[in-house]
């Protein structure tokens, strides 16, 4: 009786006297070498919980990883030219201190990550 499947072999990378499968996850070597970042991250965990067939597909595909550091890109890309807009709309007050600096530009960073996981993220 024939099986239909046939052994995978693989190549190894030992580090610290321990053997890792040497295993490419995307189509691009680049992208299983950076880390992601939080907002590439968010989105990873949001498809795989919510929308499992898109999941899948990019995993499939090897485009999982590319796609997740596009989003991350994208957000913060966006997340930037919001708080830039929102120095430009509420300027800060002259007497305001350093603990008033950081107040206004932590809020700046809350309304910005809002939208963006609003528009991005979480979509």
């Amino acid at each position: 009786m024939s099986s239909k499947f046939r052994p995978v072999e693989l190549e190894y990378i030992e580090v610290e006297g321990i053997l890792y499968p040497k295993i490419q996850i995307s189509n691009d070597v680049k992208y299983d070498e950076m880390p992601l970042g939080k907002y590439g991250r968010m989105r990873l965990k949001f498809i795989k919980e919510h929308k499992p067939n898109m999941y899948r597909e990019l995993l499939i595909n090897g485009e999982l990883t590319e796609y997740c550091h596009r989003v991350n890109d994208e957000a913060n890309e966006m997340a930037m030219l919001i708080e830039k807009q929102y120095f430009k709309r509420h300027p800060i007050p002259e007497d305001c201190g350093f603990v008033g600096r950081v107040g206004y530009y932590n809020t700046a960073r809350s309304v910005a990550e809002e939208v963006v996981l609003r528009e991005i993220v979480y979509r």
